[in-house]
């Protein structure tokens, strides 16, 4: 465990699943991370991508073996999010509690601000001789907030999101397999022990290589703590990061997708039977999301939507 529950899972640190202190204080980027990690919107936004499950690809390999794995498992040092680079950490723009609440400014809010509007609710901005400035909680350095000057943002403003252009790169995790078995003959799942839960590693482990008896083929229910007969078992048909997804939302919009749904659910009962065997959804699984890699759009940045224009 790396974070503890309600109030402490934010407020209260946690190291090695022990509680380090009982001051409340505000919390830093490693309490987010402690949730939002893996290959969806947290990690990205210090540059981090998952690699395989499987364990020829979970490098860098130590001569003690793997090395520590405090967020899931190994991930690729990416570039992270600019504003990461200059110091606004989670809570700049996500300010209030709840997974509910929406960010409490967007990249309009700080770009295109004009002196005489109201400064946008960051604690570490401040106007200054017309332009916005912000201090870096990281090592208190001031960066001017760059306004939006190409004309780019005129034409396209209102209809393809931000990210389109300025996103580095994006997690296209495509296809997402998850196995519901009740069986336990783990055997074929030997090099893919390590994903992401320390609940579904502890018990692959445990059966596999230890010499005691045999756990039960069960885990807890994850909306509710109760231990349920089964393990869920996950793997991939590729995860990517280079290539965004592009696509017009139904709103109009182009924006960035992630094959997020894209699902096929299996289920075997305690004598290898498939009861269930590659369900699928109504459709491809493609959502609409805000990848946290923020940077420079490049000269080329059109030719990431100009298919969709001539549609």
């Amino acid at each position: 465990m790396s974070h503890g529950t309600g109030c402490a899972a934010c407020h209260l640190p946690f190291q090695k699943g022990r509680l380090q202190a009982h001051t409340f204080a505000r919390p830093a980027d490693n309490r987010c991370l402690s949730c939002h990690y893996g290959n969806y919107v947290g990690s990205d936004y210090h540059g981090r991508s998952e690699h395989d499950y499987h364990w020829e690809y979970r490098t860098p390999y130590a001569p003690t073996g793997y090395g520590p794995r405090p967020y899931g498992i190994e991930y690729r040092d990416l570039t992270p999010d600019i504003h990461q680079q200059r110091g606004l950490v989670c809570i700049a723009c996500h300010q209030d509690s709840g997974h509910n609440a929406k960010p409490s400014v967007r990249c309009a809010s700080c770009h295109d601000w004009r002196p005489g509007q109201p400064v946008p609710p960051v604690r570490t901005l401040k106007a200054d001789g017309g332009l916005l400035v912000l201090t870096s909680r990281a090592d208190g350095r001031v960066h001017p907030v760059p306004p939006l000057q190409h004309p780019a943002h005129r034409e396209f403003g209102r209809t393809v999101a931000c990210q389109v252009c300025h996103a580095q790169w994006g997690s296209n995790d495509s296809t997402t397999h998850l196995l519901l078995t009740h069986t336990e003959d783990f055997d074929p799942w030997e090099e893919l022990t390590v994903q992401g839960s320390s609940e579904v590693e502890s018990l692959l482990s445990h059966n596999l290589y230890s010499d005691d008896p045999e756990r039960p083929a069960a885990m807890r229910d994850g909306l509710t703590g109760e231990v349920r007969p089964g393990v869920w078992l996950q793997g991939f048909t590729q995860r990517r990061f280079e290539q965004l997804l592009v696509r017009r939302d139904t709103d109009g919009v182009i924006k960035v997708f992630r094959p997020i749904l894209d699902l096929r659910l299996s289920l075997v009962d305690a004598d290898d039977n498939p009861l269930v065997d590659n369900l699928t959804g109504a459709d491809n699984g493609l959502r609409p999301y805000t990848p946290h890699t923020t940077g420079p759009a490049g000269l080329f940045y059109r030719d990431r939507f100009q298919h969709l224009l001539e549609r």
